[in-house]
Order: C-alpha cells, then structure tokens, then sequence
C-alpha cells in the first residue's frame, strides 16, 4: 500500500491565512458589537463611545517606536544566531517607563482634552466626559504598549501566534459586550469600554509578563538601551505623522457631526472594513 504523506504547509501561508482570519474575526465583532452596544448605551452615549475608541490608533504610539525597533534587531540578531533577550528585556522596561508616564500625564489632562475634543454633547455626559476619556486612554495605552508581543512574535517567525492573541481578545471582548447586554442592560460608558477592550489590553500583558520572567536573569547594558531607543525614533516620527494625517476624521466629527450622524458614518466604515476582505 502506498503511504500516505502528510503535505506539509510553508510557514509564510500559514501566517497569512492566520492573519486574513484574524482580520475577519476583528473586523466582524467591530460590526456586530455596534448592535449591543447600541441597545446597552443608547444613541449619544454610544455616539461618546465612538469617539473614545477613535483615540485607539492614537495610543497606538505609546510604544514609542520601540516595537518596531525591537523587531528590526530580533530579526538581524536572530538571523546571526545571536541572544535578543537583552534588547526584549530593555524594550519591556522601556514600555513601563512609557506606560507610566502617559498615564500620569493623562490623568491631569484628561479633563481638559475632554472637554476639547467631546463637545457636541448633553451637559451629563459633559460632566462625566474626563472619566470616561481617562478609562479609554489608560485601555489602549495598555493595547499600544502589549502591541509589542506581536512584533516579537512576528520577528520569531511566530505570527500566526499573535494573531491568535489577536483575534482571541476581540472575541473575548465581544462576549463581554454580550454578556453585559443580557446581564446589566444598563451599564455606562465606561463598563462598556472595560467589557470590549479589556482583554485586548490584557492578553498582550500576560504574554509580556511570561516573557520578563523567561529574560529575568538576563544582563542589560545601557548601550541596549540607547540603540533601542535611537531606532525607535524614526518609527514613532512616521507613525505619528500618519496618525495626524489619516485620524483627524474622528476631531472634525466630534466638533461638527450631531450623534446619530457619527454613528451612521461609524457603522459605515465597520461595513467598509469587513468587505475589504
């Protein structure tokens, strides 16, 4: 009998196909999730929503660049069959430092940018607006800095695990979402922000976390340091500009769009987003 030979599938395939998946997973709970949130926040409230979850792409930056950087020298160090744990055990640092600096600095400003950039709105929301911009900024400054698990990964050849963690957080958001619909119909801004974006935050930081225990040990010199960071420059330059560029969409809607016109124009694209696939 002639053996069967198990085909085997070119890693590069096998990361694409994870991430075209992951993309369709992401950008179908971004669609459906509207449905819940609607009927759990109603149309301004969500509308608020909305403009928070803008401010997504714009703590993309909170890593500063030190993802991609990080990646580059994975990639040159791996490809010399050389240790990257010093240059992933000083990226970590390096990230905490950010972390904790863009919160704090978000803390005391939150007030003012939310009363600059959510204006349109019922004087409640208004007086809660600072919290709600705080909550949002602190998730996806989490989100931007456990971005760099997937650029780790991605340099070790391993995307098709990040995007895994990926697609698996959104989902686990979603379920949130449904479960606070079902459970506490109620529920405010804020705790919806929590349910949706929680694990997309925190899947990331576990993983981090595993990953600073494994590198503990290791010795790191203050030139790991300096290159990281000179490296990472340019990447958060580019990044930036592209943000001002393709994101000032959500300023002008906050200023001059009424609530139910920012959720048509928000439904809009989430349709666009998933028949781009």
């Amino acid at each position: 009998m002639r053996k069967l030979r198990l085909v085997r599938i070119p890693r590069h395939l096998i990361i694409a196909a994870s991430s075209w998946l992951s993309k369709i997973i992401i950008a179908g709970v971004q669609l459906v999730s509207v449905k819940f949130l609607l009927e759990i926040l109603g149309e301004e409230s969500y509308a608020v929503f909305t403009l928070l979850t803008g401010l997504l792409v714009w703590f993309r930056i909170a890593d500063i660049g030190i993802g991609s950087s990080l990646q580059n020298y994975i990639s040159e160090l791996k490809a010399d069959r050389k240790s990257y744990d010093a240059y992933i055990k000083a990226a970590i640092h390096i990230l905490f430092a950010s972390l904790i600096i863009l919160s704090s600095t978000l803390f005391f400003l939150s007030d003012k940018l939310s009363s600059l950039y959510l204006t349109s709105f019922s004087d409640e929301l208004k007086n809660n607006s600072g919290s709600y911009f705080f909550i949002a900024s602190i998730l996806f400054i989490f989100i931007g800095v456990g971005s760099v698990v997937y650029k780790i990964l991605f340099a070790e050849l391993l995307g098709w695990k990040a995007n895994i963690i990926n697609a698996l957080s959104y989902l686990l958001g979603f379920l949130d979402v449904v479960a606070i619909h079902y459970l506490m119909p109620d529920s405010s801004i804020t705790f919806a922000l929590v349910a949706l974006y929680a694990p997309v935050a925190i899947l990331p930081i576990i993983y981090i976390s595993f990953r600073y225990i494994y590198v503990l040990k290791t010795k790191v010199n203050f030139n790991t340091y300096k290159l990281l960071l000179s490296r990472s420059s340019g990447f958060l330059i580019f990044s930036s500009l592209s943000i001002i560029v393709l994101q000032t969409d959500y300023i002008v809607m906050s200023q001059k769009l009424s609530a139910a016109d920012i959720i048509k124009y928000t439904v809009t694209m989430k349709i666009f987003g998933l028949m781009f696939f």
